[in-house]
């Protein structure tokens, strides 16, 4: 019994005795390490040589260029399918019409592939143009009419089919208590896809970051998660894997809440998974992410052949005792010296000046906590912590003063970017509208993360010509996507109706009964220019305004220069025993008033 004692009371004795050689270590910035690591355990954190570092110019190596050889000049549309292609159309499609034979809906024509181009390209322009209601892209009011979108399809057909638009079949979907169960079940196909397509389209870099982005959504969600220091706060978190420098999109993953059995935590878990397709294919390149990084999954992703720098909490398992809280082990005499010492650590770390750096390092993972305006802790197994360069800042006079910096700390900021960048050219022309339904908010975004993806693929593939812009793109885009394609049954009139029954203008000067048969131009055009409305002959044949008021459908070729209203030679413009108002404000026939254009009443057409 006194052996076992006498033997316990010496480890205890060794092991205060190496914490206090780690924490009274004290930091120079141009000293060289002052241990060959000989005597160091493996499982303590010292100030230790790496026996293998990896090149830096390695992870800049790969640039990023698509799997298959695309020819200079490409159009767009050919990027875009790379993502978003026939089979993707097909699921919409197939299960559009589904869901809306599910609702006995007869009056819904099936959906055609040519339909759903159309869809997306009105989709993309919509994002482009942004009206504050979709009626508005097909209003009478010349100043919030989209002829591009309103002559391609009638409101009522594309409210059908954003009613029905759908991605899975309902009557399959698993109950709550199901273990199949899946909260992301209506855009499931779809996401993941999407998901493959940005996997098997572009190689990999060897420089890849790990962030964090949101899908705004405001409604009420059991996915809808709040993040406060984000500029959308409230949506839907999607963990996303790009590359650090154009910011393509590989993997990303929509957060559907806590799962059970996850060993790893949260944290490592997504990166992990993130990481899978890497482990696969032996990827020997870099990758950054933030703060749900720790020692161990840092040496897990090592030993699979993957370098990593990550920022990290200092409460994190297995820290250097240099600035971690101390926890009590039951050991009253080990408890009192171990906390004693980690204080003098933790006292020595907070006074350290702007510049200066401590670190350690442990198997293959380095540590670093150094002082900016505040403390940064970071990881890295690609950058050793003793490596280190400099690094400006702005004063308060305005001036720029170097400190000393790790290179750690620079080559992190140079790479963790990838996903902003993704995020940076998605948001300015986004696709997709409020919807209460939470899974079109998803589908919005796959959307945009093709285009996005499509553009930064078409810029790098284009060589010895001017790269278009992202807004003329999604505009090529989606004029390709419509390609002419019209599926109105009645084309517009030449001049859109004014005066409609929700017209506030109008109403004010006529009764209810007569707005809806009205059909006129506004105030302003009608009381401007009186010898500018002449005749004009026009190359088509338009419906006469005042024919087709009068269930007559009579086509003319003569209009008004001025009000661009569409009427006959005779009688409309010429009669003789009806006083017509033509450059007057009211045309007269035997039975009904109308509202034409002009100010003066003659009985006699004469146009001046």
């Amino acid at each position: 019994m006194k052996i076992l004692c006498s033997h316990h009371h010496q480890e205890v004795s060794d092991t205060v005795l190496d914490l206090e050689h780690e924490l009274q270590e004290d930091f120079d910035p141009s000293e060289i390490e002052d241990s060959d690591g000989s005597d160091a355990d493996e499982d303590e954190w010292k100030k230790v040589a790496w026996s293998q570092n990896p090149v830096v110019s390695l992870f800049d190596s790969i640039q990023l260029q698509p799997v298959r050889n695309i020819a200079n000049r490409t159009r767009p549309l050919v990027f875009f399918e790379m993502f978003f292609d026939s089979e993707a159309i097909d699921m919409i499609i197939t299960q559009t019409n589904l869901y809306a034979s599910q609702c006995n809906d007869q009056n819904c024509e099936q959906v055609s592939a040519t339909e759903i181009k159309a869809l997306l390209g009105m989709i993309i322009q919509m994002g482009i143009h942004k009206l504050p209601c979709i009626e508005d892209y097909w209003s009478s009011d010349p100043l919030l009419h989209v002829v591009q979108i309103a002559e391609t399809m009638t409101l009522k057909r594309f409210q059908k089919l954003m009613k029905y638009l759908h991605l899975n079949d309902n009557a399959n979907m698993p109950n709550r208590n199901d273990d199949n169960y899946d909260k992301l079940y209506k855009i499931r196909p779809l996401l993941d896809y999407i998901n493959v397509k940005c996997q098997t389209n572009a190689k990999n870099t060897h420089s890849q970051s790990i962030d964090e982005c949101m899908i705004k959504f405001k409604v009420r969600s059991t996915l809808k998660q709040y993040m406060s220091m984000k500029p959308i706060k409230r949506g839907f978190k999607v963990w996303a894997r790009a590359d650090s420098h154009s910011g393509y999109l590989y993997q990303f993953q929509v957060y559907a809440g806590k799962t059970e059995n996850v060993e790893t935590g949260l944290g490592s878990n997504v990166v992990m998974t993130l990481c899978q397709s890497l482990i696969n294919e032996t990827y020997m390149g870099h990758i950054a992410f933030d703060n749900f990084s720790s020692p161990a999954l840092l040496q897990t992703l090592y030993n699979n052949c993957i370098y990593a720098t990550a920022t990290v909490k200092n409460d994190r398992q297995d820290m250097p005792l240099i600035i971690k809280k101390h926890k009590a082990t039951g050991n009253k005499e080990i408890d009192e010296k171990i906390a004693k010492a980690v204080k003098n650590a933790n006292q020595k770390t907070k006074k350290l000046k702007r510049g200066e750096w401590k670190w350690r390092v442990k198997n293959n993972v380095g540590f670093i906590i150094w002082k900016d305006n505040k403390l940064v802790s970071i990881l890295s197994t690609a950058f050793h912590p003793k490596q280190k360069t400099s690094c400006e800042r702005t004063q308060n006079d305005g001036s720029k003063k170097s400190f000393p910096c790790p290179l750690t700390i620079i080559e992190y900021t140079k790479r963790m970017g990838g996903v902003d960048r993704f995020d940076q050219k998605r948001t300015p022309y986004a696709v997709g509208r409020k919807s209460s339904k939470w899974w079109k908010r998803i589908f919005y975004f796959l959307i945009d993360a093709a285009i996005t993806n499509a553009y930064i693929l078409y810029a790098s593939n284009i060589r010895n010509h001017t790269v278009l812009s992202q807004k003329e793109f999604r505009l090529t885009l989606s004029r390709e996507l419509v390609a002419n394609a019209t599926f109105r049954k009645r084309p517009f009139a030449t001049m859109p109706k004014f005066a409609s029954k929700k017209s506030k203008s109008v109403q004010s000067e006529e009764s209810e009964s007569r707005q809806k048969k009205l059909f006129g131009v506004p105030r302003e055009i009608r009381f401007s220019e009186l010898g500018a409305h002449w005749p004009v002959e026009l190359s088509t044949y338009r419906r006469c305004r005042l024919c087709s008021s009068a269930h007559n459908n009579q086509r003319s070729r003569i209009q008004c220069d001025r009000c661009q209203v569409p009427l006959c030679a005779v009688p409309c413009l010429k009669t003789k025993s009806t006083n017509i108002f033509v450059v007057g404000t009211m045309v007269k026939s035997r039975t009904t008033s109308y509202l034409v254009a002009g100010t003066q009443r003659v009985n006699n057409i004469k146009i001046r």
